[in-house]
């Protein structure tokens, strides 16, 4: 999550930075870059926030009366000079952190899980780490356990993850947020609001996932209404940040992982039916290598609701099992949302009469 933020930050800040030319005069700062020039005095200036990652250091300069905000790389020749031009200009980072400091130090204790004020953001930490560990535990038989009861469990417990910290991030403001700066004194729940979509997305890589739409657009409503709740929960947040197009960038790319997840688990999990039986046969074998791994898929013919050679990826030890021209069965199933899907299943075995 932080390194895809950082990605597109950074990649938008270097691509100013080798355009750029800064002038300081006296009072005043001009930055001349490819698209337009931005000019300021201090008196001008609201403050500074400072953005640092893997690739460098910026200082983002946020002007009056909401007139906008440009940066100002580190890099430029004359380092010092910019420095000293910018003492005393307000640092608005530390700035936020002190208000925080000042908003939890004055708060009834009453909205705090501490009677210990002072101690309320070491818990608030605490409460984060631990849950993210937690997350990352439970996503791991979601992604390597192919055992039907534990898959199942544990993704219910991996999906709820993101509703549990959006909560805390709402039920405690001043205690928890996402995409945390260093000064922010705040526990960080990004990862535990973002890591399980990434963790659903990581088991249908491993075709841990057993159940595949016949339809995959039959739930589109749904995703969609699912992610717009899901940006609307982090909305506030991301707006605040430094980083804004970053940070919504990262919320679009992982809200679609979770919202894509969680429809898909809403309509097979509690779909408790008996499923109908098919049968097909193998048409072709064949693997797909990428930089995220060896996937591995089998071709069978049209079968049921399936009116075409449908391409199945499966795991590893399952295409090994298969050859050219061997049967397989599928069991259809409803959905709770009424959206078709299947799983593949052993073939009954015929019994031969007796003679």
């Amino acid at each position: 999550m932080v390194g895809v933020i950082a990605l597109v930050s950074g990649t938008m800040l270097l691509f100013q930075a080798w355009h750029c030319r800064l002038i300081l005069e006296g009072d005043v700062i001009e930055l001349h870059s490819g698209f337009r020039v931005h000019h300021a005095t201090r008196y001008e200036i609201e403050g500074l926030r400072t953005i640092e990652n893997q690739y460098g250091r910026w200082t983002r300069v946020y002007l009056k009366s909401n007139q906008g905000a440009f940066n100002v790389s580190d890099s430029f020749t004359g380092e010092g000079d910019l420095k000293e031009w910018f003492k005393g200009v307000p640092d608005l980072d530390l700035r936020d952190a002190d208000e925080i400091a000042k908003e939890v130090s004055s708060q009834d204790s009453a909205e705090f899980p501490s009677t210990d004020r002072s101690k309320g953001f070491d818990l608030a930490k605490g409460w984060a780490i631990g849950l993210s560990i937690l997350a990352g535990a439970i996503s791991i038989p979601v992604i390597w356990v192919n055992y039907a009861p534990v898959y199942r469990i544990a993704l219910v417990l991996l999906l709820a993850c993101s509703p549990v910290g959006i909560i805390l991030l709402h039920r405690f403001p001043l205690l928890f947020t996402v995409f945390r700066r260093k000064p922010d004194p705040r526990a960080d729940l990004g990862f535990l609001i973002i890591w399980p979509g990434i963790g659903v997305m990581f088991s249908y890589q491993t075709a841990n996932d057993p159940s595949h739409l016949v339809d995959s657009l039959q739930l589109s409503y749904w995703v969609l209404l699912i992610f717009a709740g899901f940006v609307a929960a982090l909305f506030q947040t991301a707006w605040k940040s430094p980083s804004r197009g970053g940070v919504f960038f990262a919320i679009a790319l992982f809200g679609g992982m979770y919202s894509i997840g969680l429809v898909n688990a809403a309509n097979s999990i509690p779909d408790m039916s008996a499923p109908h039986l098919y049968q097909s046969w193998v048409l072709k074998m064949y693997e797909s290598q990428s930089s995220k791994g060896t996937r591995y898929y089998v071709r069978v013919a049209p079968w049921g609701p399936i009116t075409y050679p449908d391409d199945v990826d499966v795991q590893r030890n399952i295409y090994k099992t298969f050859h050219v021209g061997d049967p397989v069965c599928f069991g259809l199933h409803p959905g709770f949302l009424q959206a078709p899907w299947y799983t593949s299943m052993p073939c009954p075995v015929r019994q031969t009469p007796a003679i």
